[in-house]
């Protein structure tokens, strides 16, 4: 049984209370969970207006606490297909255990990348996040200045302020960029004559980010290639070695997939919609979107639009299998995709344990085909028409249309199963009092006090972005005063902590492909100016720490024709801390490489250059009508740890909140092998050359290579040892 949580109010988080509610709510027209058991007033497009009286009592302060994750399950997607209620197990899927199995299969295939060697798990292999050190530099691509954002080793930014010493190349000395290994040295990112002091003298800073690679530069030509998409290779400007193609490095570090699927948003900006519409990352934002669906006998699938809830982790699946940086080869649809893999053998070229926790059944015998899967685990009505269905004007037949909905909730399924709810932590919360030890209790009471980090790692995923922030709808936006004193509108659990200026990366302030905002504070404000806003939130006025107006009472209705100040620029989401110790390195962009610097970075207030009402956190935005001096979140502010006390709170990180499952690799947590590639043979100076290869117009480097054992249910073998810190890696 799903267990409910209580929903703590801090500077963050406003409690519900019994009484009342006041709402506006921002949306497409289809029906939410809210929405089903409220009145609703008739609204003008793109608003409607929700009331329940009466007002609600003042606000009470909850100081936040631990909770532990056992118990919890991420519910299972729901919403509308075509105006009809639909769910996820009455509608799509009629094989629970089959679009399990469809899923692990499909999250670790290395088939599904262009080249036949990128599986989805190739980022996500080591503890559900990215542990490779070779080639994983990117120059800082999503800078707001296109002029440098393809430059390695820049250093940091920030006019007028004494100490920013430019150095072109890594912390140790070496040339970073493109095949470059990182060493233990190259880390933090960002170092200060003072520790303590953010506005000393910087010894060694750049703004290039450890992120994961992905393919070589390619443009996708045609499918029906028995092993390989074919693409038309070129050169690559950027992610080269003396002109010959290395693979290309994402612009963010990879978060981990554990646990992912209670995040009510994904990727770190958010864009991976809880809504999913069985097509693309975007929800409701996407006009092209829709599945489709068979209705009688006659063969023909019509089109629908579909928006499922609670889908998250659906949405960010079906991201990088068409992303030209991270799996595919540029201009790849999801039914190309389909079209190569339907007919393959899952898993046709990996092996898999025959413990193996969800697909042991197929270790030794003839392995289903994902045609054979996907008719197993969705619905006729799905995948059934006898006649071809246009897609982008291209003909294709249903399963291959609907590839997209099969993958994405096939794999939010899989991933709804890597819960880690047996850290020492959730023994200690549960009643064991000797599951922590007596300095990890120390780290504990630091974590929620002094350190004031539970303010955002807050909830049973140690995150504001999963489970409370679900059960509280209402407050996804917020109000408060920032960390220059002024009050600003913001996306609950999306902060900027000042890791490197904003300028370099707007973060949840950025935009979808359409140019809609990815920030709710955002489109609330939109939505005030009259405009359209794409996405179903629900704003809780009458909820925010700071009041529109203290001359103003309450009141849902009052849509003021002003435009409020928002903190979206260069704000991200906050992180699980859940098995923190294997995931890093850490931060958006990778720039720490153990928890010491981590804590390092907070204890002095972050790394944000000059005051603290105009530091490089802010940002000129004039398109969004923001010209904020600093966005900077109002926890981000010297804590004064000693010494010991650091050490303290980083043996809490370490090990009150690992789950040895998730270390030792024990079911659910358990994989098929899989061969990574870990940059390309040679180093930053020189590679090697792929042999010629008539079909490949562009010169190649050779794959370096990772092999990755099948590992069963019962986890990695004692001499192997448990997963470890990246740092030590390195």
């Amino acid at each position: 049984m799903m267990k409910h949580t209580s929903i703590h109010r801090t500077i963050r988080l406003t409690c519900a209370i019994a009484g009342g509610l006041g709402l506006v709510a921002v949306s497409p027209p289809f029906k939410s969970a809210l929405a089903a058991t409220t009145p609703v007033i008739a609204p003008p497009t793109h608003v409607n207006v929700l009331v329940i009286p009466p007002p609600p009592p003042p606000h009470v302060d909850v100081p936040p606490t631990l909770q532990s994750l056992r118990g919890f399950i991420p519910p299972d997607p729901s919403g509308t297909e075509g105006g009809r209620d639909v769910t996820l197990m009455g509608d799509y899927v009629q094989n629970r255990t089959a679009a399990i199995q469809l899923g692990k299969a499909l999250f670790w295939d290395m088939e599904v990348g262009s080249d036949g060697s990128t599986a989805c798990a190739t980022c996500h292999f080591y503890a559900g996040a990215d542990h490779r050190k070779t080639n994983q530099i990117n120059p800082g691509l999503n800078n707001t200045n296109a002029n440098v954002a393809s430059l390695f080793n820049k250093p940091f930014a920030a006019s007028n302020i004494p100490g920013d010493v430019a150095s072109y190349a890594t912390r140790s000395g070496g040339k970073g960029g493109p095949n470059y290994t990182l060493k233990k040295t190259d880390f933090p990112t960002h170092v200060l004559a003072d520790p303590l002091d953010r506005n000393s003298p910087i010894l060694y800073s750049t703004d290039d980010v450890i992120g994961s690679q992905g393919v070589f530069d390619a443009n996708f030509v045609k499918p029906r290639q028995s092993r390989f998409d074919n693409c038309t290779q070129q050169p690559d400007g950027i992610f080269q070695v003396n002109g010959i193609n290395v693979r290309r490095s994402t612009g963010r570090n990879t978060p981990t997939v554990i646990n992912a699927a209670f995040n009510v948003r994904n990727f770190w900006d958010g864009r991976a919609n809880n809504v999913f519409n069985g097509f693309s990352p975007f929800g409701n934002r996407d006009p092209d979107a829709g599945i489709f669906v068979t209705s009688d006998s006659s063969g023909v699938a019509a089109k629908v639009r579909l928006a499922l809830e609670d889908a998250s982790a659906a949405s960010q699946a079906v991201g990088p299998p068409g992303s030209a940086v991270e799996m595919s080869c540029g201009g790849r649809t999801f039914a190309d995709i389909a079209r190569r893999m339907l007919d393959n053998m899952m898993l046709k070229r990996q092996r898999i344990s025959p413990t193996d926790s969800v697909l042991a059944a197929y270790s030794t015998v003839r392995r289903p085909t994902y045609r054979e899967l996907v008719k197993t685990a969705f619905q006729p009505r799905l995948w059934n028409a006898t006649q071809q269905v246009s897609l982008g004007g291209a003909p294709y037949s249903q399963i291959e249309a609907n590839f997209p909905l099969f993958f994405g909730l096939a794999i939010q399924m899989y991933e709804s199963t890597l819960i880690s709810d047996q850290a020492p932590l959730d023994a200690y919360l549960q009643g064991n009092q000797q599951a922590l030890n007596a300095q990890q209790v120390e780290g504990m009471n630091l974590f929620t006090g002094k350190g004031k980090c539970i303010n955002c790692h807050v909830g049973p995923e140690l995150t504001g972005a999963a489970t409370l922030l679900r059960l509280s709808p209402f407050v996804r936006v917020e109000r408060m005063v920032m960390g220059d004193g002024l009050t600003t509108l913001y996306d609950n659990a999306f902060y900027n902590i000042g890791v490197r200026p904003t300028s370099e990366d707007l973060g949840v302030g950025g935009t979808d492909p359409w140019g809609n905002p990815l920030s709710f504070s955002r489109q609330y404000n939109t939505m005030l100016q009259g405009g359209p806003a794409p996405d179903l939130f629900v704003v809780g006025v009458c909820f925010f720490a700071v009041p529109l107006s203290s001359a103003i009472p309450c009141d849902p209705t009052l849509k003021p024709k002003v435009s409020f100040r928002d903190a979206a620029d260069g704000a991200f989401k906050t992180p699980t801390l859940r098995n923190i110790a294997l995931t890093g390195p850490y931060f958006h962009n990778g720039s720490r490489a153990t928890l010491k610097q981590v804590v390092e970075f907070y204890n002095r207030g972050g790394d944000r250059r000059g005051q603290d009402a105009n530091n490089t956190s802010g940002f000129d935005n004039p398109g969004a009508n923001q010209h904020n001096t600093s966005n900077l979140d109002p926890d981000i502010a010297p804590i004064n740890f000693t010494p010991a006390e650091m050490d303290t709170l980083v043996k809490f990180l370490e090990g009150a909140l690992t789950d040895p499952r998730v270390a030792w690799e024990k079911a659910p947590f358990d994989h098929p092998s899989l061969v990574i590639p870990q940059g390309q043979v040679g180093d930053e100076n020189v590679v090697a050359l792929r042999p010629f290869d008539p079909s490949v117009k562009s010169r190649q480097a050779i794959d370096a290579t990772l092999m990755i054992q099948p590992v069963g249910a019962e986890g990695r073998r004692v001499n192997e040892g448990p997963l470890q810190p990246f740092n030590n890696d390195l």
